[in-house]
C-alpha cells in the first residue's frame, strides 16, 4: 500500500471508529434523511439544542454506513454550525476538525475544499478570540486558493479581506491595512477602480485609517468609495451618508477647515432630506457641525448648532413621553397619564417653534384630564425666528 493510501485508509478507519455521539445504542426509528430534515427545522427556530439532538442521532446511525460516505461529512458540518450558534464554539471545532479529517481521507490533502473548512475554522477561532490562531490558518488557505484559482482572484481577495479583519481583531493595524490593500489591488484588476465591489473594503481601510489618525489616507480612501457611490446613485443618496461622515472627519482631522465645512454641510443637509429636520441624527450631525466650528474658533455659530441640537432632543423626548401618556390613557391610568404629560410640559419649556404644536396639544390633553384648569395655560411665545431659520441664515442652508 503506498503512503498516501495508507494515510486515507488510517483517517477513514478513525473516522468509522469513533464513538457515537449518544451513549445509548443507534436508533432504531427515524431515518437520516428525517433527522435532518427535523434537525433543519429546529435550527431555523433557533432550537439549537434540539437541532444538536436530531444531528446526534443522524451520526450514530452513520455508523454503521461505509467511512466514504458523504454523508458523514455533511451531518459533521452541521454539528459545527449547530455548535456555532450555540455559542460552544470550542466544541464547533471539535466537529469541524473531523470533517477536515473525513475530506482528507477521502480526497486528499489537497482537496481545494478544506481550504473553505479552514475558513470556517477561522472564524470559529474568531469567536473565541483567539486572532493568532485564526491567523495562522490563512497561508494554507491563500495557498490552496491561489493554486485553485489564481493570484488574481475573488477568493484570493476576499482571503486577504478576512485577514484583515483578524489582524484588525488583534490591533495590528499596519498588517490589516497591508492585507485590505491587496484585497483592493486584486478586486481593482478584476471589475475596475469603480466597481461596487470595492465599496465594503474601501469602508474598512478609511475607517481603520480614521482610527489610527491616517487622516490624509482616509481622506484619499473615502474619497474614492464617495466617487464609486455617487457614479452608482447620484448625489443625493442617503447612502453617501456613511461616506461623507467620514471624509468630513478625515478633512477635521488634518484641520482642512474649508474642505471640511461643506462636506459636513453636505451631510447635514443629507440628513434633513432623508430623515426630516426632527431626526435624532440631524441632531448628531450638529453637534458635529457644532464641534468643528468650535474647533475653528466660530464660536457663535458652533453655540447655534448646539442649540439647534438641543432643541430636536428636547422634542423628541417631548414626543416619546407623550406617547407614554397616550398608552396610560388607553389603559385606563389617569393618574399615570397625568403623570406622564405633566413630564411633556416640563421637558418642552419654554415652547419651542418646533414642537409648540405638541406643547398645546399637551396642555389641551391635561384639561381634559383635569389637571389644569380651562384658560390657565400657558401663554404662547411672541413671534420670532424660529430656530431653523436662524440655522439657515447662520450656516448658508
Amino acid at each position: 500500500m503506498r503512503p498516501l493510501e495508507c494515510a486515507s485508509f488510517v483517517s477513514l478507519t478513525v473516522l468509522a471508529c469513533c464513538a457515537p455521539l449518544n451513549a445509548q445504542q443507534a436508533p432504531t426509528g427515524p431515518d437520516t434523511p428525517a433527522l435532518l430534515l427535523a434537525a433543519d427545522a429546529s435550527y431555523l427556530r433557533g432550537d439549537y439544542e434540539a437541532a444538536r439532538q436530531s444531528l446526534a442521532a443522524a451520526w450514530d446511525l452513520l455508523q454503521n454506513s461505509p467511512p466514504e460516505n458523504p454523508a458523514r461529512y455533511d451531518v459533521l458540518k452541521r454539528l459545527t454550525s449547530v455548535r456555532a450558534a450555540a455559542g460552544d464554539f470550542a466544541d464547533a471545532r471539535k466537529f469541524l476538525d473531523l470533517a477536515i479529517a473525513w475530506r482528507k481521507g477521502v480526497s486528499g490533502p489537497d482537496d481545494p475544499k478544506i481550504a473553505d473548512d479552514l475558513l470556517t475554522e477561522a472564524g470559529l477561532y474568531r469567536g473565541e478570540k483567539k486572532f493568532e490562531d485564526a491567523a495562522k490558518l490563512f497561508p494554507a488557505i491563500l495557498d490552496a486558493h491561489i493554486r485553485a484559482f489564481g493570484a488574481d482572484s475573488a477568493q484570493v481577495a476576499e482571503d486577504y479581506s478576512r485577514l484583515a479583519q483578524v489582524l484588525a481583531d488583534e490591533k495590528h493595524s499596519d498588517g490589516a491595512e497591508d492585507m485590505l490593500g491587496l484585497a483592493l489591488g486584486i478586486r481593482a484588476k478584476i471589475a475596475g477602480p469603480l466597481d461596487a465591489s470595492l465599496l465594503p473594503l474601501l469602508d474598512r481601510l478609511g475607517s481603520l485609517q480614521n482610527q489610527v489618525h491616517e487622516y490624509d489616507k482616509a481622506e484619499a480612501t473615502q474619497r474614492h468609495a464617495l466617487a464609486i457611490r455617487e457614479t452608482l446613485y447620484g448625489g443625493q443618496d442617503p447612502d453617501l451618508l456613511g461616506t461623507l461622515d467620514a471624509l468630513a472627519y478625515a478633512c477635521f482631522g488634518e484641520k482642512k477647515y474649508a474642505v471640511a465645512e461643506p462636506i459636513y454641510q453636505r451631510l447635514l443637509s443629507l440628513w434633513i432630506a432623508e430623515a426630516g429636520e426632527e431626526h435624532p441624527m440631524v441632531a448628531m450631525t450638529l453637534d458635529k457641525l457644532a464641534m468643528f466650528y468650535a474647533a475653528e474658533g466660530k464660536y457663535d455659530l458652533a453655540r447655534q448648532s448646539f442649540e439647534r441640537a438641543n432643541t430636536i432632543r428636547i422634542g423628541f423626548l417631548g414626543n416619546g413621553l407623550a406617547g407614554e401618556g397616550a398608552e396610560e390613557i388607553n389603559e385606563g391610568n389617569e393618574a399615570a397619564a397625568r403623570l406622564a404629560y405633566r413630564r411633556v410640559l416640563k421637558a418642552l419649556d419654554p415652547p419651542d417653534p418646533l414642537y409648540q404644536k405638541l406643547h398645546d396639544e399637551t396642555e389641551v390633553i391635561l384639561e381634559k384630564l383635569g389637571d389644569r384648569p380651562p384658560g390657565t395655560a400657558a401663554p404662547r411665545m411672541p413671534a420670532k425666528k424660529s430656530s431653523t431659520q436662524t440655522r439657515k441664515a447662520s450656516t448658508g442652508m
